[in-house]
Order: C-alpha cells, then structure tokens, then sequence
C-alpha cells in the first residue's frame, strides 16, 4: 500500500524532519511513505492566483488520482474516526493522496475535487508542523487498525 504526501513549503527545520522520519521508519514495513515538497509560488498578483498556480503544480503529482486535502475548514475527525476512514480509503484505492497547501490554503478548485478536507485542528496550526501532525496521525491510525498498544482512549 502507498501513501503520498504532496505539501507546498520550504525546507524544514531539522527537529521536524527528525520527527517526521522517526514516524516513517515505525510504519509498517509493507507501507510505502511517498513525500512530495512543493516550493510556494513566490511571484504572483494575489492570494487566489498564488494558491492557483500552486494547485497547477499539486494536480501534477494528484494526476486522476482521488486525494484528501488538509483545510481548516475542513471535517473534524476523531483518530478512531480518521482510521475508519484510512481504513476504507485504502481498501477502495491503491494510494492514498494527501495534500497539504501552501501558507496561504488551498485554491477553490482543488478542494472542490477532493474525496474529502480534513481539519487536523480548530486551531491556526505553523504550517511546517502540520506534517509532522499528519504522519503521527497516520502512524497512530495504522497502530489502531493493528490493535497495537500506541492508541490509547
């Protein structure tokens, strides 16, 4: 089974990319993680076009495939809620596509075609530690489905 992530930022901060690999070598050793950065747009006219061309650059990689965006407006979800969800996502399709946007969101359009948003938060999360909150969800959504000891309610 393959997940991708495809994100819009700029490199990240070591402590991040340590946490986010340490994540990544604890997933299932017959999971693919497949990381995508994106560089935000940096000449544009205004918000909308800079989050338009940057969806331009996101549906290269999304291709026909179906994909869930990270939006604040997006659907709360428990972690045993989200699981489920993994859960029939990858039994229905051979990858998983989350995106994440850049700092400024995600253009119309491309939440608009997405299978589903999600809110990781209701609060205003950094925009780099976003990843690192989606692979610890997705571990931890793996260790439920495995009935493995992470999860505790």
């Amino acid at each position: 089974m393959k997940i991708k992530i495809i994100t819009v930022g700029n490199k990240l901060d070591s402590w991040l990319q340590e946490g986010i690999k340490n994540y990544i070598n604890k997933f299932p050793k017959y999971t693919k993680i497949e990381w995508i950065e994106i560089k935000p747009e940096k000449k544009f006219s205004s918000i909308e076009n800079k989050k338009k061309e940057e969806a331009i650059r996101i549906k290269t990689h999304v291709k026909e495939s179906p994909y869930i965006c990270l939006d604040e407006r997006g659907v709360s979800l428990t972690s045993l809620n989200f699981s489920t969800k993994l859960n029939n996502w990858l039994q229905n399709f051979p990858t998983i596509i989350f995106v994440i946007g850049g700092a400024d969101g995600i253009d119309k359009n491309l939440l608009d075609g997405s299978l589903e948003n999600i809110s990781l938060s209701k609060m205003t999360l950094p925009h780099q530690t976003v990843k690192l909150i989606l692979i610890e969800q997705l571990f931890r959504a793996f260790a439920i489905l495995s009935n493995h000891p992470y999860h505790r309610e």
